[in-house]
């Protein structure tokens, strides 16, 4: 009997293998279902998966065999996968001079016949052998050789599928534990960092009002400055706040009437609706399965945007209008402010990204991120349409078939 040799690459070869965390699992009917139809269209009792370990060849399936694995040194398969790029075939290991004596031959399962196709991944290492076997003499057909192949290559993808789910797995773990930082982040940035901030503002502002007359205009300015950077603090800490809840919170799906919402937008808005003497304009528009609250939030935040995005002195007209098609309902946020150049479409929707002068017109950057998330969990879309210095659409579309893995029923 001659021992197998080891492959050039053994090494990294077992290294590959290890990373499909396939060895000593159960048995999978996708993979018995392959070995099954390997006997069947070459007409032998045994068909197996083998793969190489270090010391033994372990079968992944087996059809017609009891033993779950047998030494490496006795494998046919071992010889097999040191030549990648052929199919092995021994029509009769007892007048061949590497297996003649060799027990697996000698004794049970008596191996006669051996046929093995290399498992090769796409790095070029052979795992080991989907092969055939018979305890009689035989040979295969050309249409067998190309059946076995053929099998073969299946058996390498059902190993591709298997690495790729554990990859996803292992990424959709790392996912969950940055949600679960996320939502400790958003605990502490809503109470241990709100609360100074606030104490921050408070004590400012008692600084300003008792001590007003013993500042000069600089130690005024500085006051200033200081309380307008702390409420952009706590202003950034609820956008990051709202942004994230968007995105983890499961949404609460149920029938929206669509002029209530905007109706409750008009309220919300009143004081900066008067304070700019904006016009804000609805047609009728339908009732709509979704969530109601991030959808409010939606029409806040468009809303709010088409008011304060206007030239000096200009009076905001703002027009809320829909559309209805096969598969969803399209609202549309109208308005005659500055307008936004085309090149910048899409960075408008990029969190914490700006296109104006803070100072001119205040804001974080974060409002229309989170109006985008909560658009895309109602399986819908939100785009812009504006011209600058004449005004500015934004579209948005609800599905009329939400995600279920996005939307929950509210019963």
């Amino acid at each position: 009997m001659i021992y197998p040799d080891l492959p050039i690459n053994e090494r990294e070869r077992i290294r590959a293998l290890q990373e499909y965390d396939i060895l000593d699992t159960i048995p999978e009917q996708d993979f018995d279902d392959l070995t099954r139809l390997a006997s069947s269209i070459c007409g032998t009792p045994i068909s197996l998966i083998s793969l190489i370990d270090t010391r033994r060849q372990w079968f992944k399936s087996k059809h017609g065999l009891k033993d779950a694995e047998t030494s490496r040194d006795l494998a046919f398969c071992a010889h097999a996968i040191n030549k990648p790029n052929e199919m092995m075939i021994v029509p009769d290991a007892r007048a061949d001079n590497r297996f003649a004596d060799n027990p697996l031959v000698t004794g049970a399962p008596n191996v006669v016949f051996y046929a093995g196709v290399p498992l090769v991944n796409p790095d070029g290492f052979s795992l080991g052998t989907l092969c055939i076997i018979d305890n009689t003499p035989r040979n295969l057909t050309p249409e067998q050789k190309l059946a076995l192949t053929v099998l073969g290559n299946q058996v390498v993808k059902l190993f591709e599928l298997k690495k790729k789910n554990i990859l996803l797995d292992i990424q959709k773990n790392e996912i969950e534990a940055i949600n679960k930082e996320l939502k400790l982040f958003a605990h502490v940035a809503s109470h241990d960092l709100q609360e100074p901030l606030r104490m921050v503002t408070k004590f400012l502002g008692q600084i300003e009002k008792n001590y007003k007359d013993k500042l000069d205009e600089n130690g005024r300015t500085y006051i200033h400055y200081a309380k307008d950077g702390a409420q952009r603090m706590r202003t950034i800490i609820s956008d990051l706040l709202d942004y994230s809840a968007a995105g983890n919170k499961p949404f609460e799906f149920e029938p929206i009437d669509m002029n209530e919402l905007a109706q409750k937008t008009e309220q919300l808005l009143h004081a900066a609706i008067e304070e700019k003497g904006a016009v804000l304009r609805w047609e009728k528009l339908p009732e709509i399965i979704g969530a109601r609250t991030p959808l409010q939030q939606v029409l806040l935040n468009l809303v709010s945007n088409a008011i304060k995005y206007q030239p000096p002195g200009n009076k905001p007209v703002v027009t809320i209008s829909s559309s209805i098609t096969e598969d969803s309902w399209q609202f549309c946020i109208a308005d005659n402010g500055i307008g936004i150049d085309q090149k910048n479409f899409e960075k408008i929707f990029v969190l914490f990204q700006r296109l104006v002068n803070k100072d001119e017109y205040p804001g974080t950057g974060i409002g229309l991120s989170t109006t985008k998330k909560i658009i895309e969990k109602h399986n819908g879309n939100i785009w812009v349409e504006s011209t600058p210095s004449i005004g500015t659409k934004i579209y948005f579309t609800i599905s009329k078939h939400p995600s279920k893995n996005s939307l929950n029923t509210k019963n």
